[in-house]
């Protein structure tokens, strides 16, 4: 959706026909550490360079959805220090192909096992104008218009995770059996499932 509402008429020309057919895989680069998702703490910053008339990217990523996959990332930087935390944030699409740019461990998680979760790093990387996603300092407000649908999508997968759970329980103790009677018939089991 950042591209579809934000992207310009040549990073959606580019990027979207790509993503749909899986040539492309990206990652949105948040969460830091030290500042977890406060998007208001992050450390990572992409200074202009009035010399090389473009934004030096540096700073690190964690817990980073498609971090070992992504072809590129859109990596949420500081374009403004001097400024309200919330006013100098700004979004850049940054291709993994770039020097300075590295994917560091796969982190173990307890479960979504299917998702690599990574870390970034980002070292001296050179980005220009057409690498801006939303408009320079507006990567604040984009990520506040975006983030709502993002945590609803999360938690209708954990409705929707814990639905399939419950249901191959009460398969399960309608199965089981237990001193001489299934386990659905124990008054324990049903307190249990009915809290659930």
């Amino acid at each position: 959706n950042y591209f579809l509402q934000y992207g310009t008429e040549e990073q959606k020309k580019y990027y979207l026909p790509k993503m749909i057919s899986g040539e492309l895989v990206g990652a949105i680069a948040m969460t830091e550490p030290g500042a977890g998702s406060d998007l208001q703490r992050i450390k990572t910053t992409a200074n202009f360079d009035e010399a090389m008339n473009g934004y030096v990217l540096n700073g690190s990523k964690t817990f980073i959805t498609n971090g070992q996959l992504c072809d590129f990332a859109i990596v949420v930087a500081k374009t403004k220090l001097d400024v309200k935390p919330s006013k100098g944030i700004s979004l850049f699409i940054v291709d993994a192909s770039k020097d300075g740019f590295t994917k560091g461990k796969n982190l173990e998680k307890i479960g979504l096992h299917a998702c690599d979760t990574s870390e970034l790093f980002f070292e001296d990387i050179l980005l220009d104008d057409r690498d801006i996603l939303g408009g320079v300092d507006q990567g604040f407000s984009v990520l506040m218009n975006e983030l709502p649908r993002e945590r609803l999508i999360v938690a209708n997968c954990a409705v929707a995770c814990m639905e399939g759970v419950l249901t191959d329980t009460v398969t399960y103790v309608k199965e089981r059996e237990l001193f001489g009677t299934t386990l659905d018939q124990l008054q324990h089991t049903q307190f249990t499932l009915a809290e659930l």
